[in-house]
């Protein structure tokens, strides 16, 4: 009786990284695909769009850009724009009916103490929105005047004595009555306004500017 031979097996090869197995267990050694050239293997194998060709034309010039210059330089030269004021034109409220949480700039005569949202930019980061408080006086017949809370003494924030009819700084008790004006205390000058509009209902401040003590814009 013929026995059957069995057959030899044959080592299994292990298989690495960039390491190919040819027949008979010989290794092959293969190239790595780094990033880069997958990169160009994808750019040559998939259909070119248009869509796919300004995005990375726009990637190229961006990293040629921040390449050249550095990054702060090229966020400096994308962000040009934002510098062209210190705070642009700003958003307060409303000037009908306020809703809930919204403050009442219907009020005549009377220091509404509010906030809003200016964008502060520096040399080198993107502009960052920032809280400014604010006192906004409504003259009647369409005139505002907005006051920045903060003392033109030291900086500490003025609060509203209705009793009394002043602003009062608790800090060093400097006095300003409702046009700003200093009446008391050591604070060098009146009270910093903001550029007023009001446009489609709403009322907008800008610049922060100083006034001397006949309440006229001082240019520094």
């Amino acid at each position: 009786m013929n026995r059957r031979k069995k057959r030899k097996q044959e080592p299994r090869q292990l298989m690495l990284p960039g390491v190919a197995s040819a027949p008979g267990g010989t290794a092959i050694r293969t190239e790595r695909i780094g990033p880069i050239k997958r990169a160009r293997l994808v750019l040559v194998t998939t259909p070119t769009t248009r869509r796919r060709f300004l995005a990375g034309t726009l990637g190229w010039v961006s990293a040629a850009i921040a390449a050249a210059l550095g990054i702060p330089a090229a966020v400096s030269i994308v962000s040009q724009g934002f510098r062209e004021s210190d705070l642009g034109w700003s958003p307060v409220a409303r000037l009908t009916k306020p809703e809930p949480g919204e403050p009442d700039l219907t009020v005549v005569g009377e220091p509404v103490l509010t906030q809003f949202t200016s964008l502060v930019q520096d040399a080198y980061m993107k502009a960052a929105p920032r809280e400014a408080a604010i006192y906004v006086v409504n003259r009647g017949d369409g005139e505002f005047t907005v006051f920045d809370v903060r003392c033109t003494h030291l900086g500490c924030p003025v609060a509203w004595e209705k009793a009394k009819g002043r602003f009062v700084s608790p800090c060093h008790n400097g006095l300003f009555d409702i046009d700003g004006r200093v009446t008391g205390g050591p604070p060098p000058r009146p009270l910093d306004q903001y550029e007023v509009k009001v446009e489609n209902g709403v009322l907008f401040v800008g610049e922060l500017y100083q006034v001397n003590d006949e309440l006229q814009r001082v240019t520094t």
